[in-house]
């Protein structure tokens, strides 16, 4: 065996070595989370010096009582926020394009702003050289109230898909 070592020390000592620092290196992570982990329960043992264990454990299970009441009345006012929220607008589309062709820059465009229902509105601007006209559309359960061109036929499948994420 002392000959194996002997023959191999070129190729054992650094790997000793290696493992040596990875062991420091381990001992020193494992002590700092350990550290963490005392935290809380060192306050629990101040708790428990000052006070004893009977009235520090009663001081506890109150602290856990009322944690338990307050997310309780959250919970219920979480409720009524996500009841409110049912009836906004969560899905939007917007196409930009040149109405006219001797208006370049993509200033007319077409938007469309759904709830989650499907209803909503379309908002179509047409940006001329000498004029700008504007049109609003209604939207109900997907469905405009009237035919679409291209580009706000193109928003209203993006706004649909926006519900979809």
């Amino acid at each position: 065996m002392n000959a194996y070592i002997e023959a191999n020390a070129n190729i054992l000592l650094p790997a000793a070595l290696i493992l040596g620092i990875a062991a420091v290196a381990a001992v020193i992570v494992l002590a700092v989370q350990m550290k963490r982990m005392k935290s809380p329960f060192s306050e629990m043992a101040g708790l428990y010096d000052d006070i004893g264990t009977e009235s520090s454990l009663q001081f506890l299970l109150k602290g856990v009582d009322e944690n338990r009441e307050f997310i309780r009345g959250h919970g219920e006012d979480l409720k009524v926020i996500l009841g409110k929220l049912e009836g906004c607008f969560k899905g939007i589309g917007m196409v930009k394009y040149n109405a006219f062709e001797d208006i370049g820059g993509n200033q007319s465009y077409s938007i469309c702003i759904l709830t989650g229902e499907k209803n909503g509105f379309m908002l179509t601007n047409l940006v001329g050289r000498n004029s700008t006209r504007g049109y609003a559309i209604e939207v109900k359960n997907g469905e405009p109230e009237r035919e679409l061109g291209d580009e706000e036929t193109e928003a209203l499948a993006y706004a649909l898909r926006s519900l979809e994420d």
